[in-house]
């Protein structure tokens, strides 16, 4: 990722966490979390640009099973010693992650676009290690909370990053995934709501549909006994149901 949060920046995040407009962040964006994945317990997930590992705690809770990576090895460390063996957190790039392809169930991006720029190539690589599911949580510019947050004096660890609009969100699931099912939900207009189609929620989540990669090897046939080598069938290779960019 292009945006790393060192020592300093990591213990402000986490002060502000703690203080009412932390709680009210927290409170809103698990709830939406909650709307927009609708997964089941049991599902493996990754949150990819994990942060301090408050959203993986919260799934954790909820019975899934819960990976993170953080580009910050400060930020990593912080989260693994929230979660304990619970999780595990593990320091790399959002651009290229080490995981083999379909190894989870779901992935998310939780305030995570805000801070990369080549953001077609982070999420391609999050729908590549998926199997089901990739839902994608933004700070919404449609919204004044974004905007009062990067006044002068703001304490808001999000304040320096990128402010991007719905359609943006949408694009980058067209570009990035073609034509898949795709659903969005928004934080409420009051706390405690349940409204799910508020399009001037202070949070804004897109949900996509991802298509596992599959793979056959070459297709090898026995040969008389002249001994003459087998062939491969052809027709057969690598199958892909999903156009991705790499």
């Amino acid at each position: 990722m292009d945006r790393i949060f060192e020592a300093a920046e990591a213990k402000s995040y986490e002060r502000w966490l703690e203080s009412g407009p932390g709680r009210d962040y927290l409170s809103l964006s698990t709830s939406l979390l909650d709307r927009a994945l609708d997964f089941r317990p049991g599902w493996r997930v990754l949150d990819v640009g994990c942060g301090l590992g408050v959203h993986l705690k919260h799934l954790a809770e909820r019975g899934a099973l819960v990976w993170g990576l953080e580009a910050g090895p400060v930020a990593a460390r912080m989260a693994a010693g929230r979660l304990g063996p619970k999780a595990e957190v593990e320091v790399g790039d959002a651009h290229d992650l080490p995981y083999e392809d379909n190894s989870f169930d779901a992935v998310i991006l939780v305030n995570t676009l805000e801070f990369t720029e080549r953001r077609a190539q982070v999420v391609a690589e999050a729908a590549r290690v998926a199997s089901s599911r990739l839902c994608m949580i933004s700070l919404n510019p449609l919204s004044p909370a974004p905007w009062l947050a990067r006044l002068p004096g703001s304490e808001h660890p999000f304040a320096g990053g990128a402010l991007l609009p719905p359609w943006s969100l949408f694009r980058l699931v067209r570009e990035v995934l073609g034509p898949v099912p795709r659903s969005w939900a928004a934080s409420g207009p009051w706390p405690g709501s349940v409204l799910r189609h508020w399009p001037l929620g202070r949070l804004f989540a897109v949900c996509a549909a991802v298509t596992p990669i599959y793979r056959t090897r070459p297709l090898t046939v026995s040969t008389a006994p002249s001994g003459r080598p087998a062939q491969p069938v052809a027709g057969h290779g690598r199958v892909s149901f999903l156009h991705r960019i790499k």
